[in-house]
């Protein structure tokens, strides 16, 4: 198998860059491909002539290590005008969003924001005091301004700016006359800013607070989606393809630093973040993070065991240093398995996350004594059914061309006093960067209802793993070798073990409807 890395962490694309400027375009997407069948790279140019070649390069690697490169040839689209003669964007949001008075949510570390579109945004904050009341805090961050958004979006051809490393045409609604800001004396203003993001219903992506109480809102919908306008463009990517003369394989044809490199990410998951296992000795790196051999080879033997992703890849994930295999199968083994919990809190609660497992609460004190509370845990059977009461808004959740979060539900909790019922909560996982890195966590727990809770954890690291997530948000582990094992979060697509599922069903489904049921 070709070894394919994406630009984003080679460091070898700079030296294209500098050679072909005029060339390359930075909106356009490359990756590198290293082989060492020359027979793929047609007509290479004589040593001599490479040198001033337009589609070859020719480079040495530190370790001397030769390669010849060839540049794929970009023939620019032509922009074709759109034709269009629906709705504007404004009517699309006033004709729905408005008129229908709906709501869109976004629950933060402490506060909760709230756009009801067309109306208002708040964010608020709510206690509960030891008598059991709700105490609110809250702000009115604006009101629509009907009358400026109109100016604001007086041009035909929409703006576009970039979110999430892709430049997305939007809408801005304005909305002011907000509570009184304590820091300017002025009332706070919003900018609420619409994308079209496909199959995904009016989702609030984030709140930035962009000056002193002036907020901006980016907002994901499907209904701007039915403006060509505003349809986001699709990128091509361009293969760069590399022989490694030197190379005795594939497998080794990309460069031994690199190599290395991809291997040596494999260590900075514990450096990166708190697990709860901690495997009783480190990797130990060298000076300048460059593995050495007997490490190297170390690593080499740990991928040769382990767990991979099965199932069918329905989308493909973006550009990312959390999506290199070693990262990939790092995640795949430790988070996916459950092996590696993540663990979050600096205050008194701390809260631990083992994916397909378990959700507990706990306090730790100065002698090591540990007082938990379970919030739930993982049934695979609950979690269906919860999926099939609101489908759009549980299971997977697909963003542009790609899953961008799974929504599961952890049942069958403590027991809460309060209401006399299981604790349960809803784990939000989202394909998002935590801590400006690629691979750290983040992690925040909030409780909407008394004993009912929502935990939020972002990472880069589950962009690649989402893609193969069915419909209820669940994904694929097998054993490498094919033989597939029963994880609490698998999801089995062969017909012996669906022949097997469906027995079991008919003798005992009376007896789980009535235990989800009761759970839900």
């Amino acid at each position: 198998m070709k070894s394919q890395l994406r630009i984003s962490i080679l460091l070898l694309f700079s030296y294209f860059l500098s050679l072909c400027a005029e060339k390359i375009d930075d909106s356009i997407h490359y990756y590198i491909q290293f082989t060492n069948d020359l027979s793929i790279i047609k007509e290479p140019p004589a040593l001599e002539d490479s040198e001033s070649s337009d589609d070859y390069v020719r480079i040495m690697s530190k370790n001397n290590e030769q390669f010849l490169c060839k540049l794929p040839q970009i023939v620019p689209d032509e922009e074709k005008p759109v034709e269009y003669s629906g709705l504007t964007a404004g009517k699309l949001l006033e004709t729905i969003l408005y008129k229908e008075k709906l709501c869109s949510y976004l629950i933060d570390v402490y506060w909760t924001y709230q756009v009801c579109h067309g109306r208002y945004a708040i964010q608020f904050h709510e206690d509960k005091m030891l008598n059991g009341q709700i105490s609110r805090t809250e702000y009115y961050l604006g009101n629509f301004d009907a009358a400026l958004t109109a100016s604001t979006n007086e041009n035909i051809k929409p703006q576009t700016r970039r979110i999430e490393n892709e430049d997305y045409p939007y809408y801005s609604v304005s909305y002011n006359h907000g509570t009184t800001c304590d820091v300017t004396g002025k009332p706070r203003t919003t900018d609420v800013v619409y994308i079209c993001v496909e199959n995904v219903q009016n989702k609030i992506l984030s709140v930035t607070e962009i000056s002193s109480c002036h907020y901006e809102i980016v907002i994901m919908t499907d209904l701007l989606c039915r403006h060509p306008e505003y349809r986001i463009s699709e990128k091509r990517n361009h293969k760069i393809l590399c022989w490694n003369q030197d190379a005795k394989n594939d497998k080794d044809a990309k460069p031994m630093s690199l190599q290395r490199l991809d291997d040596f990410h494999d260590t900075t998951f514990k450096r990166e973040f708190t697990i709860n296992e901690v495997e009783e000795h480190e990797e130990e790196v060298e000076e300048g993070g460059v593995l050495d051999e007997k490490e190297y080879q170390r690593l080499k033997e740990i991928q040769q065991t382990g767990f991979v992703l099965g199932g069918v890849k329905r989308f493909t994930a973006k550009d990312s240093l959390a999506n290199a295999p070693s990262v990939v199968q790092h995640t795949v083994n430790r988070i996916l398995t459950g092996e590696d919990c993540i663990i979050a809190g600096t205050g008194w609660w701390k809260y631990e996350f083992c994916y397909g497992k378990h959700v507990i609460q706990y306090h730790e004190d100065a002698n090591g004594q540990r007082s938990e509370i379970l919030l739930g845990v993982f049934d695979a059977v609950i979690h269906k059914e919860w999926v099939k009461l609101d489908p759009k808004n549980r299971g997977a959740i697909k963003g542009t061309q790609q899953i961008m979060q799974l929504n599961h539900i952890y049942s069958k909790g403590d027991i809460c006093d309060e209401t006399g019922a299981h604790r349960n909560v809803e784990v939000r996982v989202r394909c998002a960067t935590a801590d400006h890195s690629a691979l750290a966590f983040s992690m925040h727990l909030t409780e909407p209802k008394t004993c009912q809770y929502v935990l939020t954890i972002d990472s880069e690291r589950f962009c690649e793993p989402f893609q193969f997530a069915d419909d209820y948000g669940l994904i694929e582990i097998i054993p490498l070798g094919g033989i597939r094992t029963e994880t609490t979060t698998a999801v089995y697509t062969d017909e012996e073990d669906g022949v097997v599922a469906e027995e079991e069903e008919e003798e005992h489904g009376d007896e789980d409807d009535a235990k989800v049921h009761e759970e839900l």
